[in-house]
């Protein structure tokens, strides 16, 4: 809707500018009337966004099967790689997932929608309340004629002639003395405007203006409309005049000159600072035969510039993946060869990497510290050889990469996702990404590694979760107590029993000691009793750039023991603490820190346990030949 409104306006914006700077010269060579309707035709502009697509730097790469980008995700340890704050051991599989909800974006984005809709709907009732105080007043005058089946009023609140009304309009001329040609030509004008429907004409330009109620240029807009529209009748009516006859009527118009009425109307007022650039138009009007393709040619050449500008504002620009940005990288072990990596990775060593639960947003990114978007799918993927049996019996399609032909292969569970433009996305971001990775930082040819595994290798996607059915990754603690994480979405329901805290906090800098336990920060809220059968939720809705991650600690307030403690917890995750028999009615309290001293924004509570009590039992995605259970790392 934004996106919307700022294009449209944009390129409303540009067609009107030129259309009131040079009103003079393309009304004489376009001719009043043909002037008239291009104006009209420009207001199509505040509705209809128009742009083309500019080339960005970066392109994603062509698909032969579909369209879309995508990349592998890389181990903890993999070159480069981004160090939180405290243990890296502790419980830092609890927050391997990154992303955020766009929960405070779609709130500033529900305030400006709602704040731009409540000016429309307050602009469109000032305009039609004065329309109709303006109309109420003006038709209680006198009937002194009948023209064309339109009544003709005299009224002591008009200050010149004016058609009022949209289904049964009537012309109301002011209660004054005037000459019986005066008054033909004035009755005349009116009744062009009654034909033309110019009054219908304006009520669209008032509502584009009501619309559009934030950017000063719809205003302008909308009396250059009501200029030309005069421009339109004084051409129709004077084409056959002589010389002295256009006089005659310039000197009935200026009589009748005086401020403008309500924008609905259509009649003889106008600012007398238009009226020479009428008069000069009446006196000078240019009867070639040229006038239509001048319009046809003003009109496109206004579009063109309107497209192409609006286009250039809003091309997108190139985007600048990195691993923590949305970049998806295969996990590489520098202390082994690239041949010894490419077995591992395809499962033929006992260092086998495995398929990872990867979130990702709508365009196949990687959700990470600094690509804090909405979740779209939740993936599990992995490489596996091209010969391996499983492989051949799955579901295969293949994508054209980067000049390569790679061959992707689709679970049982994930089948129906083969068309899926996101996930096509996904693997050619990936692709790319790896296939163009120029780290100084590496010591070795990540992508001759990709390379390899493309050649011999299948991409395999074994799961793909819409964010409906994301679940928690659960983890038992000590003393019967479970921790978990998931995924933050629109989907998960706040029933609340207690409320611990809701929303920005000041967090300091977290320790840097390898001894630390999170016990050190600033307390989120008072203590709370965690009950039998209650879950704790904490959901960390946004982060900055700055403190990308937060410390999360939970302490026994009795005892002062850190009973879970998560490091490293992502924007857009919620991570749950569910008691064990021995933790239940205790009391406890909410300890936070951020990376650098900065501010994020939380909810905490607690509500009814239910599925999410049970662990989940871990499940084997490589269904690998080898006898004994591989040492496995993880991709993502």
């Amino acid at each position: 809707m934004i996106k919307w409104l700022l294009m449209t306006s944009l390129a409303g914006s540009i067609a009107s500018l030129f259309l009131i700077l040079f009103k003079s010269k393309l009304a004489v060579l376009c001719g009043g009337r043909r002037y008239y309707y291009v104006c009209l035709s420009m207001l199509l502009l505040f509705l209809v966004p128009l742009s083309i697509d500019m080339p960005p730097l970066y392109s994603y790469p062509s698909l032969i099967q579909g369209t879309g980008s995508a990349s592998l995700d890389a181990s903890p340890t993999a070159a480069g790689e981004r160090t939180a704050p405290g243990p890296s051991s502790s419980v830092a599989s609890v927050s391997q997932a990154a992303g955020a909800v766009q929960a405070p974006a779609r709130t500033a984005e529900a305030w400006i929608v709602g704040i731009w809709g409540s000016g429309a709907v307050v602009m469109l009732s000032f305009y039609f309340f004065n329309y109709f105080r303006f109309k109420r007043r003006a038709l209680r005058g006198i009937r002194i004629d009948q023209a064309d089946g339109l009544h003709v009023l005299a009224s002591h609140d008009v200050h010149a002639p004016m058609l009022i009304g949209f289904h049964k309009p009537q012309v109301v001329f002011p209660m004054k003395h005037m000459s019986m040609e005066d008054y033909q030509l004035a009755l005349k004008h009116e009744l062009i405007h009654y034909k033309q429907k110019d009054a219908w004409f304006k009520l669209a330009a008032v509502i584009v203006n009501c619309l559009h109620w934030f950017n000063p240029v719809s205003y302008m807009a909308l009396a250059n409309i009501s200029e030309a529209c005069e421009y339109a009748v004084d051409e129709k009516l004077s084409k056959s005049m002589k010389g002295v006859e256009k006089k005659r009527y310039s000197e009935m118009i200026l009589r009748f000159a005086s401020p403008t009425s309500p924008a609905f109307n259509s009649g003889l007022t106008q600012p007398k600072k238009q009226l020479y650039r009428r008069f000069k138009l009446i006196m000078s009007r240019n009867t070639g035969r040229n006038q239509a393709f001048v319009g046809i040619a003003a009109v496109v050449l206004i579009v063109a510039v309107a497209l192409l500008s609006t286009s250039v504002v809003f091309a997108k620009s190139s985007p600048t993946h990195t691993e923590y940005s949305g970049g998806i990288k295969t996990y590489y072990n520098t202390a082994q060869t690239l041949e010894q990596n490419v077995q591992s990775t395809l499962g033929h060593s006992a260092l086998r990497v495995v398929a990872a639960d990867l979130y990702i947003d709508e365009q196949g990114l990687k959700l990470d510290y600094f690509n804090r978007t909405a979740p779209y799918y939740k993936v599990g993927m992995q490489w596996m050889d091209k010969a391996d049996s499983a492989v051949a019996a799955m579901t295969q399609i293949e994508l054209s990469i980067q000049n390569r032909k790679v061959t992707v292969a689709f679970g049982e569970q994930a089948a129906a996702y083969k068309d899926d433009s996101v996930i096509k996305k996904m693997i050619a971001n990936q692709m790319d990404y790896e296939l163009k990775l120029d780290d100084k930082k590496l010591t070795y040819d990540h992508a001759a590694f990709v390379d390899e595994l493309i050649r011999r290798g299948a991409y395999v996607i074994h799961e793909v979760l819409p964010p409906e059915q994301f679940t928690f990754l659960l983890t038992p603690l000590q003393n019967g107590d479970r921790a978990g994480h998931k995924q933050l979405t629109d989907y998960d329901k706040k029933n609340k029993l207690t409320h611990v805290f809701s929303g920005n906090a000041k967090l300091p800098k977290s320790e840097l000691d390898p001894m630390a336990d999170g016990s050190k920060g600033v307390q989120l809220g008072k203590a709370f009793v965690l009950k039998a059968g209650e879950t704790l939720a904490m959901d960390v809705k946004a982060t900055t750039d700055n403190s990308p991650t937060i410390s999360l600690a939970v302490i026994d307030e009795a005892t002062g023991r850190v009973v879970y403690w998560s490091p490293v917890v992502t924007s857009g995750t919620r991570t749950i603490f569910v008691p064990g028999e021995s933790s239940a009615n205790r009391s406890f309290k909410i300890v936070a820190s951020g990376e650098q001293k900065d501010s994020a924004k939380l909810d905490i509570f607690t509500y009814p346990s239910r599925d999410e009590a049970h662990i989940q039992p871990p499940t084997k995605l490589n269904p690998g030949s080898l006898d004994s259970e591989p040492i496995q790392f993880k991709m993502g």
